[in-house]
């Protein structure tokens, strides 16, 4: 065997090894990549299980608020007296003013956003159900806020002049409306035009945000289907390698 040809097999054999060497890198960085995948997908996961459950509850919180707000309507189109205000109608009132707070953690979501991995997500259809569904919280976030602010600025200071309490006390079921929302006590009778207006103006926003977390509620059900389905595949993969 000359040089040349020795030479040739030589180049060869390293080629060759350093070909199987990347190979191998490349494939254990694939299977690292995958590894940490699975790991946000996971707790991704139970972040929209935590999202699904708090959507819920505020859907739930806007249900006793939509009929507080239409009972204290109709209370005020019956032509009231004080003699009228009873333990009823002051929850009402109070359930009037019910506005949440969504809670949710996304850093997982822009975690994996951020990796630019996304491409790691065999379902097209679910990365494109999760841009959407995290694109709609601030939204519903927006909503929330505004209630909040119309409460604090608007609705609680105009029954400040009639009412001489607004407590919450989880010892006493009287006081509570709806999980952890207080009653107010009134004390003498408020004007009944503006109740009806704040009345009125609270049920629009309740009814429209109600209806974007019934949304909400129902994507982020999808979603964990979608990625309980995709966590399921992904643990194939790494099982596999």
């Amino acid at each position: 065997m000359n040089a040349i040809t020795r030479g040739g097999i030589e180049f060869i054999a390293v080629l060759f090894g350093l070909s199987i060497s990347l190979w191998i890198d490349n494939n254990a960085k694939e299977n690292e990549l995958k590894v940490q995948n699975k790991k946000i997908l996971n707790r991704l996961y139970h972040n929209l299980q935590a999202d699904s459950t708090d959507g819920v509850w505020n859907f739930k919180a806007y249900e006793r608020a939509i009929r507080g707000s239409e009972n204290v309507i109709k209370w005020c189109d019956s032509n009231p007296t004080f003699s009228s205000i009873d333990d009823s109608i002051e929850k009402d009132i109070s359930a009037m003013m019910i506005a949440t707070i969504f809670v949710h953690n996304e850093e997982e979501y822009i975690a994996l956003k951020n990796s630019g991995r996304t491409d790691l997500i065999t379902n097209e259809d679910l990365v494109i159900k999760l841009h959407d569904y995290y694109t709609r919280i601030g939204f519903i976030k927006t909503l929330d806020a505004f209630q909040n602010d119309f409460v604090r600025t608007q609705v609680a200071p105009y029954l400040s002049d009639y009412a001489d309490e607004n407590l919450y006390n989880k010892e006493d079921k009287n006081s509570i409306v709806y999980e952890n929302f207080p009653k107010v006590s009134l004390y003498r009778m408020p004007d009944v035009k503006k109740m009806r207006f704040y009345a009125s103006s609270m049920l629009t926003w309740q009814r429209y945000t109600q209806s974007w977390y019934k949304g909400q509620v129902r994507r982020v059900t999808e979603i964990r289907k979608l990625l309980r389905e995709e966590l399921d595949f992904v643990t194939t993969m790494v099982n596999n390698s």
